[in-house]
């Protein structure tokens, strides 16, 4: 027992270190700080622990030391060294497979041709607003959903898309910052429409012909401070819409400031299909722009339920905001 206990306490030891950085969401570590955060890096750490991995094996090719192994010089350590990487090892492999998922495309939903979904962060009303309109028209979209919009940012807009209607969240300032904008294409009936105050920022809630739009900004869980608050507007603003099968045909989209890896998202989000992961890019990052897609986070979201699918979905580039737009053609089954 006594010479096996350096190797089970390595074991122990590798695995929750490992648990703690590459799986804390699901474990249930991500709701404090710093697993909050770590949680919303589970592909960029586990991009980094495989290139250490084949780095260090390299390393310990080309590096020879003198003398005898470790294994032979100190067998206790070595022991405990070995089984901390193999535990290691083993939520690596989990990981990649959790991450990997995100990959796989669902099967194509069946029905009739639905609405199309645009949803992008402004970045205080940076994005530029030529470049954006452009893209409303050429993608044809219905609703378009933008955080960090507000009455000025939606002006300049609708002065380019007369055609479009548009609504701004109630919020104290008049700044874009803190509100989120709603714009109906001219194909999508009047809506009824309401503006919900939020912690932070301002969301709208609307229906238009039984289909439920929530154009939503939750809280960012930095700095940690703000956890508490972006807990709150998940479960304020999203659960109730889609942590449960929707009645009806629902859409939730913009910058929730959460990925997959959260369970506070999961959990918030469990009755609603997530576009882009169901059509295999859910690895793809829409925040920041600086970041190439691949090595970045996905925080910004359409998702459907009640009745509606999701036929296609991408990431689309907009200079002046350091978020992407996620696009997305929906079905009605």
């Amino acid at each position: 027992m006594r010479r096996s206990l350096p190797a089970v306490l390595g074991a122990v030891a590798g695995l929750v270190v490992a648990l703690a950085v590459l799986l804390p969401g699901y474990v249930g570590l991500d709701r404090i700080t710093p697993f909050v955060q770590l949680a919303a890096l589970t592909p960029l750490l586990l991009v980094v622990v495989m290139a250490s991995a084949v780095v260090g094996r390299f390393a310990g090719v080309l590096v020879r030391r003198k003398g005898p192994p470790l294994a032979e010089r100190r067998p206790r350590l070595f022991a405990a060294g070995f089984a901390a990487l193999v535990a290691a090892a083993l939520v690596a492999l989990t990981a990649a497979g959790v991450v990997g998922s995100r990959l796989l495309a669902d099967d194509a939903p069946v029905g009739s041709r639905g609405p199309v979904v645009l949803t992008l962060n402004t970045d205080a009303g940076r994005a530029d607003v030529g470049a954006l309109a452009a893209l409303v028209r050429e993608r044809a979209a219905d609703v378009v959903v933008l955080p960090e919009a507000g009455n000025l940012y939606r002006a300049r807009l609708t002065a380019l898309l007369p055609d479009y209607r548009g609504w701004s969240a109630d919020t104290p300032s008049p700044d874009d910052v803190a509100s989120t904008s709603l714009l109906l294409g001219p194909r999508v009936p009047a809506p009824q429409i309401r503006s919900v105050p939020g912690r932070l920022f301002g969301t709208l809630d609307a229906t238009v012909s039984g289909v439920r739009v929530v154009a939503v900004h939750a809280a960012a869980p930095v700095p940690p401070s703000q956890v508490g608050l972006w807990r709150d507007d998940l479960a304020r603003l999203v659960a109730p819409v889609c942590g449960a099968r929707p009645a009806g045909p629902t859409i939730v989209a913009g910058d929730l400031n959460a990925t997959a890896d959260h369970s506070v998202f999961r959990a918030a989000t469990a009755g609603c299909t997530d576009a882009l992961p169901s059509v295999g890019s859910g690895t793809v990052a829409t925040w920041p722009t600086d970041l190439p897609r691949w090595f970045g986070l996905q925080i910004d979201h359409v998702l459907v339920g009640g009745g509606l699918g999701v036929a296609d979905a991408e990431v689309l580039d907009v200079p002046g905001t350091d978020h992407r737009a996620v696009l997305a053609r929906l079905v009605v089954g």
